[in-house]
């Protein structure tokens, strides 16, 4: 019996301890799944804390790269606008100078002017001697030549216009210089081309030396105007010639005299006062231009009543031009205006 009861105390003791060892695995399973949940709540938040940085640090990069992107296009955007304007300008620059033609000009300086159609410029920081194309002007300053008449009054008109220092647009033509080496130019001032202002007021006559004819109907056109009001050189009669000027003619000493004043009634009644021998001549000036006889030929003529080309001039008119039937003056025919510019010729500006 009393080995029975000390049994069951010593199993009862034995389960007592499997038991309380049990509990006691239980509680520290607890405490480490407590510990680990608090482990989890402490790090959730920093790795939310983490993302959430993360986040904002990516944004802040994508939103300073944005930023970055669009100062690039903002600055390329600019570039663009202020090279265009640069383009714009220098258009604008371009444009301006050819105002005053339809052909390339540049512009220069006078330095100064020898006689009425030849004056000094300074080009490529070079003198350059510059010669009026198409028009010519009494001398004043040829050696082994006495002064002409007009000759002092179209100098002096000329350097009226080109004092030193005066700006002047220069268009050229078929060829840039004569035989002399002088540049060969349309002179523009203001606007105005001077050539043409010396045909006007009677200052110069028409000098056609082909190739250089861009103008030279035109030209003619306004000579005929001033040699029918009897201005300047056409006051006197027989002076103006188709080679240049007769200073042996009959009348050229009393034109002189009152050549300066330039008014076409006083040089009327001058030459009146010469004598019923210059009656005739009088009457002739008063005539339009006239074409020597010998040049009054035609050849081609299977292609008559087409293109109408000037052999002297070289330049080519279309029926219905301003002057397809004014000219009558060595005329050869082509049938197309390919074959005339073919053979060199140009067509009419009118």
């Amino acid at each position: 019996m009393k080995k029975w009861l000390i049994s069951f105390l010593m199993t009862a003791l034995v389960l007592a301890g499997c038991a309380e060892s049990q509990s006691s695995s239980s509680t520290n399973e607890t405490n480490n799944r407590a510990k680990t949940e608090d482990v989890s709540k402490e790090q959730t938040p920093k790795e939310e804390a983490s993302k959430a940085t993360e986040s904002t640090d990516n944004g802040s990069n994508e939103k300073a790269q944005e930023k970055a992107a669009t100062k690039e296009e903002s600055d390329t955007t600019q570039s663009k606008a202020t090279t265009n304007n640069k383009e714009t300008d220098e258009t604008n620059s371009s444009t301006t100078s050819n105002n005053v033609s339809n052909y390339p000009t540049f512009e220069t300086t006078v330095t100064r002017v020898v006689d009425g159609d030849t004056f000094h410029a300074l080009i490529n920081n070079k003198d350059e001697k510059i010669r009026l194309i198409l028009v010519d002007t009494p001398e004043t300053v040829k050696p082994n030549t006495p002064i002409q008449p007009l000759g002092k009054e179209s100098s002096l008109f000329t350097k009226s216009v080109l004092k030193p220092g005066t700006k002047v647009n220069l268009e050229l033509d078929a060829q840039e210089r004569d035989r002399y080496g002088r540049i060969l130019a349309y002179v523009y001032v203001n606007g105005k081309m001077l050539n043409e202002t010396l045909l006007e007021k009677g200052l110069a006559r028409v000098a056609v030396f082909p190739p250089n004819t861009r103008y030279v109907d035109e030209f003619r056109e306004i000579q005929e105007k001033a040699k029918q009001q009897k201005l300047g050189i056409w006051s006197i009669d027989g002076y103006v010639g188709e080679k240049g000027f007769n200073s042996n003619s009959q009348s050229s000493t009393n034109s002189s005299q009152s050549s300066s004043s330039q008014n076409s009634t006083s040089s009327s009644t001058n030459s009146n006062s010469s004598g019923s021998s210059n009656t005739s001549s009088t009457n002739s000036s008063t005539q339009p231009f006239q074409n020597n006889p010998a040049d009054d030929v035609e050849t081609n003529t299977s292609c008559k009543n087409k293109i109408k080309g000037n052999a002297n001039s070289k330049i080519y008119h279309v029926p219905g031009g301003a002057y397809y039937d004014k000219t009558v003056d060595n005329i050869v025919w082509f049938c197309t205006e390919q074959d005339a510019q073919n053979q060199g010729y140009r067509k009419s500006q009118r």
